[in-house]
């Protein structure tokens, strides 16, 4: 009986069901599509790296701060997208004025008077 196992199995291994025949093109043919899907990407990548869009020319805005009269600009201190003007005014008060540089539009006033208490 163990001579019969044997001669079967190597008969039905030489042989090829039709169905095995459709599932092995198909994965070969998905196969060489996966490699070629592969090759696009990274075409697509390689594209993208040599040709890149030109930056952006940033466009010049002027803004104008109005300062009291006989006032002069102690100082300017710029943290990121917002400038901090420091200016003296004729009567000894300071004042600091808030810009935001992206938008070019004053966000607040401060003004800092002599003399004021602490919450004392």
């Amino acid at each position: 009986m163990a001579e019969t196992d044997q001669t079967a199995r190597t008969a039905e291994e030489g042989v090829k069901q039709p169905g095995l025949r459709f599932l092995e093109a198909a994965v070969y043919i998905m196969g060489g599509v996966l490699v070629l899907m592969l090759l696009a990407l990274l075409g697509g990548l390689a594209w993208k790296l040599t040709h890149k869009a030109p930056a952006a020319v940033p466009t010049l805005q002027s803004l104008d701060i109005a300062i009291p009269q006989g006032a002069s600009v102690a100082g300017v201190t710029l943290d990121g997208e917002r400038m901090a003007v420091h200016v003296l005014n004729g009567g000894g008060d300071h004042e600091i004025i808030i810009v935001d540089t992206r938008k070019g539009a004053v966000v607040s006033r401060v003004r800092l008077k002599p003399g004021a208490s602490l919450g004392q």
